[in-house]
């Protein structure tokens, strides 16, 4: 724990609270809620073995831990079964008044007399107690925002210490007053109090229904993971250490017990009444300050300095200890002091040091263990202990006991040393594999795990050395400048370039001294930042040798010169770089621009933001990406405008979109929300503000909705839809208007719709209108998601637009059992009637005022198609516009898009005139454009023979746009040409911006793939499938048990899919570490016929058939996969797929699908050219 996080942390807490007043307020009331939990804890538990112990004989105290045992055991039982069943808002207010009234109850209970009453509370409270702790944390980490709960988290839990000092300290004082008795009035008080704290937290909840809805889960288990999850053998492989922690935490929780016992006791036998009542308000006080002053100046250092190795053994050496002393002299005193090290030793020290033992077990078993662990070692323990004193307290003394104790305690100290082998092993395969998550690490690192880290720095595994690095300069006690020398000499180039930034950003004394060699070195990028390393220590003597470097010859050692100088050397740098930095400013070659570009990021003053601003415009995309992440790093609010128009820019997206994320949301989000509602269309403004993600963000997107055009609300929907689904809400109020007002246009469209009638000159303009009805509705159904189940909803949607007649009557009985009141007729009505227009033919009057509806809409395809219709004959032949969107109608490979789409794709192309004789393609060129012929003819040739003429109306070179394959044949002009081209890049660039386009190409692409898979022989596929077969022999070998090569064998998996053929390593990496991995036992089935093709499907280990019913088709092995084509199509499953043997499988859902590809354009591109280049070898095949 470092020391500025416990010098004056409520100083802290009060900067803190002045930027985030909102959530600090939540935090403040789950303080207060927490603290009166554990204070009516005190005053319930005081109570209860204040009453029994002086009512009954201590034979009978054994008895009472049985029942306790079991009743909490049914307990947690009960309360898991009914959890899910009721909202957490609701649970908590019920589970506090029944425990307020029951408390009052047995108040009533003890003041008549009933001798039954008082081992009813004695094991009645804890259960309330449990229930009332247990429904507080599922009720705080609800209501936390969870990006903000690690660093407040400590707040809350405060709240508990302090509540226990408190009450501690109070019983002393109000026992002897009131008595003991009527502590259990002011135990019923404090619950209450409880709920006054939940109400007030409940009020700034804006719609409790929704915020603490009961969401079933989106991935159903199949029966084999939920087996899987079970099985205790998987368990204990995947977390060696196990079963030693296991050992260790059953033999605690038993000498736990037994010492309670003893110490109860001993207790009974010196103190009664209110003297036993005041000296355990006293225990429970002086242990909580105790605790309290372990947890912050000797838990955390003596973790840091010794090392969770050593750290975890302090707990049963003391106990032990306590317990050998309580053997020779069972007296109050000793017995008091072994109690007290549970609270002492156990809730600080022991609990800190049992969480960081976890830490390096991969997230996918790490609730595993835990579960395993709390839910059946601790309270199975509890029971044994339970049964063990019924038999020990009848044979053996109160001291006696103890030697079972110290058998215990010296078996878990055994445990706890074979933890160590079995602990830095798995520490190494975590490293080895890279699965920990940085920001999930604890704030400190034992000595051992530091040594395994400080270890492979010095391999030569680049990401391993990578990665450790990372991890030890966040550490704060690991001292990085020891490990400086050999690092500048790793064989790893990035690794002496992240060790000469250590020494930039640090400037350990001497340092300099270690940069000689690599000042001269022979690597650019190495001297340069050797160069701003020996510059960031100021040397006045170095001052010359750094100006010397501005005149270099290459142009980044000028660059480190100028950031040198200007940056470490102040007014003097200042006056020797500026003028070099004058002269590379006008420079016009590409390599100096960029070098410019990124200068300015490294010098980070602020106020050197303005010769970035030409730099965005520059002809490089290379340049803006570098002034782009320039602009990152200094934040300037003045360049954020520059920055939006280059969301535009498809090359820089990226950088763009890093760029404005960078800005704090205080800052950023106002400005954006002005620029969604300004007249300039970006739709890429909403991708910007899911990237942030965060609340304000969500309510920035939807307050303006109704401002926006349908272009942009599409958008809005999708990225809110996105922030939606992790922890963010959205008003409900807000929704339902939204959804009234959309509603509202809807009824309002199909109303002029139907004015226009059945009129074939209009055909084209109703086409047009009925697409945006129909998206019209998908908008209606993407708002329902926030207020209702958003699995539900999206269901209902897709059987409404795809399904056959069955699918469309149970989504119109879905949403008539779903929603109420006059939503539900309306949405009823919706899904329900047909859009055709009705046979009255409308009057002139009304199909014009309809028409002019329409065209005061502002959408940009409908007003085409209505400015057509009104031209004259001699302009519609001059309309080029139209006559592109019907060249585009011809071409195969757009066959499925709608005339929206053709619209799009019309506006990027080129006009081309080309003279008779002249080549427009020669045969073995690369092709990268499509040509649609307006007017003139030309002629095909393969090997200088003519085999085919082409005239107006044709087209050639569609696969060329997407593939980029060389010419199969040369293209000359017969007569003076006319031609419209589109070009690779325009065309990736379109669909890149237009989702709806790309997806709808795909999946096209993927239907007359799988038609033409129909019509190839039994004995082509089969074929295909051996030598995949063989070819996947590899990937067999692999070693599955081996842990530490999950994200390797994912990767390798990965590679086999032909979908992802043209995917980089690094394109591989970030998906691997999407996917999830499922396990199926022999004959299990993993997806049927019919069922829809959501998810595909990679083998890792065992073996698939494919099938149809009875009927054999295939078998899979290990490294194939099956259900690629499903998730672009969005087909239902053609086939059966059963697990053969055992089988692990990596599965990858078409949201995930989709959410990569359109994350870089080089993916996209790769994707189509995979579906087009397989389309064309399978048809090779018929």
């Amino acid at each position: 724990m470092s020391k500025k996080s416990i010098i004056n942390p409520f100083t802290l807490l009060s900067r803190q609270f002045q930027s985030d007043r909102t959530e600090y307020s939540k935090i403040f009331y789950l303080f207060g809620y927490l603290f009166f939990i554990v204070a009516a804890s005190t005053f319930s538990r005081t109570a209860a073995d204040t009453l029994f112990l002086s009512r009954y004989d201590a034979s009978v105290l054994s008895y009472m831990y049985l029942p306790q045992a079991a009743t909490l055991l049914l307990t947690g039982f009960i309360y898991q079964k009914l959890c899910g069943r009721f909202r957490t808002d609701q649970l908590v207010v019920r589970v506090i008044i029944i425990a307020s009234v029951l408390a009052l109850l047995s108040r009533l209970a003890v003041g008549i007399g009933f001798s039954w009453i008082f081992p009813v509370i004695y094991v009645g409270y804890d259960v309330l107690n449990f229930l009332m702790i247990v429904c507080f944390w599922q009720f705080a980490t609800s209501i936390m925002d969870q990006r903000k709960a690690k660093r407040m988290i400590g707040f809350v839990g405060s709240g508990g210490l302090v509540g226990g000092i408190l009450s501690g300290f109070g019983l002393k004082l109000l026992v002897q007053p009131l008595g003991t008795e009527n502590l259990i009035f002011i135990y019923a008080a404090a619950q209450l109090l409880c709920l006054l704290f939940v109400l007030k937290l409940l009020r700034g909840v804006p719609n409790p229904a929704e915020f603490f809805a009961i969401k079933s889960t989106v991935k159903k288990l199949s029966k084999a993971q939920t087996r899987a999850v079970e099985e205790k053998q998987g368990l204990f492989q995947s977390v060696p250490h196990l079963k030693y922690v296991a050992i260790m935490a059953s033999t605690l929780t038993i000498s736990l017990t037994l010492i309670d016992y003893q110490f109860k006791v001993i207790l009974r036998g010196t103190l009664q009444n209110e003297e036993l009542a005041s000296f355990m308000g006293s225990f429970y006080g002086f242990a909580g300050l105790l605790a309290l002053f372990v947890q912050l100046f000797i838990s955390g250092k003596m973790i840091t300095r010794y090392g969770v190795m050593t750290a975890i053994l302090v707990f049963p050496i003391v106990l032990f200890t306590g317990s050998f002393a309580l053997l020779i002299m069972p007296v109050l005193a000793i017995a008091t002091a072994v109690k007290a090290s549970d609270k002492v030793l156990g809730d600080t020290i022991y609990s800190s040091v049992s969480q960081l033992i976890m830490f390096p077990v991969a997230p996918e078993w790490r609730g595993r263990a835990k579960g395993f662990l709390d839910g059946i070692v601790r309270n199975g323990a509890k029971g044994i202990a339970a049964i063990s004193l019924i038999v020990l307290s009848q044979w053996f003394a109160i001291e006696q006991i103890s030697y079972f104790i110290l058998a215990l305690i010296g078996c878990c100290i055994v445990a706890a040393i074979k933890i160590k082998k079995n602990y830095l092993s798995m520490l190494l395969s975590t490293l080895q594999s890279k699965s920990m998550d940085l920001q999930d690490e604890p704030d400190f690192v034992d000595p051992a795990s530091i040594q395994i880290l400080a270890g492979a720095l010095h391999r030569h595994d680049k990401q391993q050395a990578l990665y450790a690095f990372a991890i030890l300069s966040g550490i704060q006690e690991f001292d990085m400048n020891e490990q400086i020398t050999p690092l500048l000499q790793h064989p790893v180039q990035e690794l002496q370039i992240e060790a000469l930034k250590y020494l930039q950003s640090s400037t350990p004394a001497l340092g300099e001294k270690k940069l000689e060699a690599h000042l001269s070195s022979s690597s650019v990028i190495i001297r340069a930042h050797a160069i701003l390393a020996l510059s960031a220590y100021a040397l006045e003597e170095q001052l010359d040798r750094i100006t010397a470097y501005l005149h270099d010859e290459d142009v980044h050692i000028r660059a480190a010169a100028i950031v040198g100088l200007i940056k470490y050397y102040g007014i003097e740098g200042m006056f020797q770089a500026v003028g070099v930095l004058k002269e590379l400013l006008k420079n016009g070659q590409e390599e100096e621009r960029i070098a410019m570009a990124g200068l300015f990021g490294q010098i980070g003053i602020a106020s050197f933001y303005k010769p970035l601003i030409p730099m965005f415009e520059d002809s490089s995309h290379l340049v803006r990406i570098r002034a782009l992440e320039s602009a990152s790093t200094l934040r300037v609010p003045e360049l954020v405008r520059f920055i939006i128009p280059l969301l535009d820019d498809s090359k820089v997206r990226l950088q763009a979109t890093a760029a404005l994320t960078s800005y704090d949301e205080a800052i950023i989000i106002p400005i954006l929300e002005s620029r969604m509602t300004a007249k300039e269309l970006n739709l890429h403004l909403p991708r910007v503000l899911e990237e942030i993600g965060t609340q304000a963000a969500l309510d920035a997107l939807l307050r303006h909705y109704l401002l926006f055009s349908s272009e942009l609300r599409e958008k809005t929907l999708e990225s809110a839809t996105r922030i939606h689904a992790g922890s963010n809400q959205v008003d409900k109020k807000h929704a339902e208007h939204l959804i009234d007002q959309e509603i509202s246009y809807y009824f309002k469209w199909v109303e002029q719709l139907a004015l226009i009638g059945n009129r074939n000159r209009m055909s084209d303009l109703a086409e047009a209108i009925e697409q945006m009805r129909v998206r019209h509705v998908k908008r209606i159904f993407q708002l329902l998601a926030f207020l209702y189940d958003s699995r539900s909803i999206h269901a209902v949607y897709a059987n409404w637009q795809d399904g056959n007649a069955r699918q469309q009557a149970n989504a119109i009985e879905v949403i008539d059992q779903l929603l109420k009141g006059k939503l539900r007729t309306d949405m009823t009505k919706i899904i329900s009637s047909s859009s055709t227009p009705g046979e009255e033919a409308p009057s002139e009057l009304h199909v014009k005022e309809a028409i002019q509806w329409f065209y005061d809409q502002g959408d940009p395809w409908i007003n085409l198609n209505i400015d057509y219709l009104t031209q004259s004959d001699d302009k519609l032949m001059q309309d080029s516009l139209m006559k592109q969107i019907h060249l585009l109608k011809r071409v195969a490979l757009f066959a499925g898009l709608t005339g929206r789409d053709f619209f799009n794709i019309a506006m990027r192309l080129q006009k081309v005139w080309i003279n008779k004789g002249v080549e427009i393609v020669r045969e073995g060129d690369a092709g990268d454009s499509l040509y649609l012929i307006e007017q003139g003819r030309t002629g095909i040739y393969i090997h200088g023979h003519k085999i085919n003429e082409l005239s107006a109306y044709d087209y050639f070179g569609e696969i060329s746009v997407i593939t980029q394959r060389v010419r199969s044949a040369t293209v000359i002009a017969e007569e003076n040409v006319v031609l419209y081209e589109l070009t690779s890049s325009a065309f990736y660039e379109m669909i890149f911006d237009r989702t709806e386009i790309a997806m709808e190409l795909m999946k096209q692409l993927s239907l007359r793939l799988r038609n033409t898979n129909e019509k190839v022989s039994r004995a082509v596929l089969d074929t295909a499938i051996e030598e995949a077969a063989v070819e996947d022999h590899a990937l067999a070998s692999i070693e599955v048990e081996d842990r530490n090569e999950t994200i390797i064998r994912r990767i390798l998996v990965l590679q086999k899919i032909s979908l992802f053929a043209h995917c980089s390593q690094e394109d591989f990496i970030k998906l691997a570490r999407m996917v999830e991995e499922s396990v199926y036992e022999p004959g299990e089935r993993i997806c049927g016929i019919g069922e829809d093709g959501d998810t595909m499907y990679g083998i890792i280990e065992g073996k698939v058939q494919v099938h149809k019913g009875s009927e054999q088709l295939a078998t899979l092995e290990v490294g194939q996969c099956f259900g690629e084509m499903a998730i672009i199509d969005g087909q239902p499953r053609s086939a059966d797929c059963t697990a053969i043997s055992r089988t692990i499988l990596l599965e990858l859902t078409r949201e995930q699908v989709f959410s990569f590809c359109f994350q870089k354009i080089h993916v996209l591109k790769g994707l189509m050219r995979v579906l087009v280049e397989r389309t064309q070898d399978t048809e090779r095949l018929v």
